[in-house]
């Protein structure tokens, strides 16, 4: 019987973008549940009280300063893990890079730095990250999508194009990695992190009531969702995409 208690007990987990928001509480409760956890971020500021908060509930934790846009970096974060833990059995590519813009106001060095950040980025994990992981014959991989990548969005081009690149990458690794590695998405709805900083109340309350739940998530509430996908709860899944937006996309308010 699987013990819920401690469901990623022995395995180690490879987090970017765990700074702060989804990714930092993704740490927190992998941790939590015995996994020992790689903080890869530019942040380290950030980056470095996410292990402490781990460390101080008696996990175990290392951080890695890792700019995920380039593959250097990703290279170096991957090997500091497996230097570290010996193994990587989970790896969440959780980082992004956020701007608002149409096509014709969007640089080239802004749509650059965007697929890098959000698209590039989950290759380079994956390139790097999979050849010892496929040795252990098991593994998680999760990408952190959006609802961006199934919705439409002004003022968004590049971010939505990195996301539904992402969409797209989590069913080409599924099918390729299949059956030692799993790969899933997460599509997150409004969550509150640091994108969403400089919001005003008055926007987080209407970004609020466009969901049937009308509420906007903390990242705890993607980080269950990431557990999921990372433990045997969800063995027999792979090349699946789960929308946890508060019900957002399923449907059109029309009063």
């Amino acid at each position: 019987m699987m013990d819920f208690n401690k469901l990623l007990a022995g395995k180690v987990a490879l987090i970017t973008g765990a700074a702060s928001g989804i990714g930092r509480a993704t740490a927190q409760l992998f941790a939590q549940q015995g996994a020992g956890i790689a903080v890869a971020d530019w942040n380290e500021t950030g980056g470095r009280q996410t292990v402490a908060s781990i460390l101080a509930k008696s996990g175990d934790a290392i951080f890695v300063k890792t700019d995920v846009g380039v593959m250097a970096d990703v290279s170096a974060a991957v090997k500091a893990t497996l230097d570290r833990f010996g193994r990587i059995d989970i790896v969440h590519s959780n980082a992004a890079s956020y701007g608002r813009n149409s096509a014709t106001n969007t640089t080239e060095a802004e749509w650059d730095r965007t697929q890098a950040v959000c698209l590039k980025a989950a290759w380079m994990l994956a390139h790097e990250a999979l050849p010892s992981m496929l040795k252990q014959e098991k593994g998680a991989f999760i990408i952190t999508a959006s609802v961006h990548s199934i919705r439409g969005y002004t003022n968004h081009v590049a971010y939505q194009a990195a996301k539904g690149g992402l969409v797209a990458m989590t069913r080409s690794l599924a099918a390729d990695y299949a059956p030692k590695i799993r790969v899933n998405a997460i599509l997150p709805g409004a969550v509150i992190t640091g994108l969403a900083a400089g919001l005003s109340e008055s926007d987080l309350e209407r970004m609020a009531n466009m969901c049937p739940l009308r509420r906007n998530a903390p990242p705890e509430d993607i980080a269950t969702v990431a557990l999921f996908l990372a433990s045997d709860m969800s063995a027999y899944i792979t090349g699946a995409c789960i929308v946890a937006d508060g019900g957002l996309s399923a449907v059109i308010k029309t009063e």
